[in-house]
């Protein structure tokens, strides 16, 4: 099968098929078992953040629902990484359901 269609047959660039090949082709299926990726392991844990989310904010904030402010700054982390956990879960406490 052309790397083209296995690119678009799997939702991935050509390169990805190309790399994927050429791993199989030398180590075998043993090739195709992700690797350690670069760069620093994550150290923020996403669950701590959910864990958090489900618990009412208190009272003398005066708000109903966690901001991604006000719960990155109670979990000492940036507003960001408590979106991408919220997007990652699909988690919006903004809605009451």
């Amino acid at each position: 099968m052309a790397n083209s269609r296995i690119a678009e047959a799997v939702a991935v660039s050509v390169p990805t098929v190309l790399l994927w090949r050429g791993r199989y082709e030398s180590k075998g299926l043993a090739g195709l078992v992700d690797e350690s990726r670069s760069g620093r392991p994550r150290t923020i844990d996403h669950a701590a953040i959910v864990t958090a989310t489900l618990k009412p904010p208190p009272k003398k904030l005066g708000v109903t629902h966690w901001s991604s402010r006000l719960l990155a700054e109670r979990l000492g982390v940036s507003p960001a990484t408590v979106a991408r956990a919220w997007r990652a879960y699909g988690i919006q406490p903004w809605r009451a359901e």
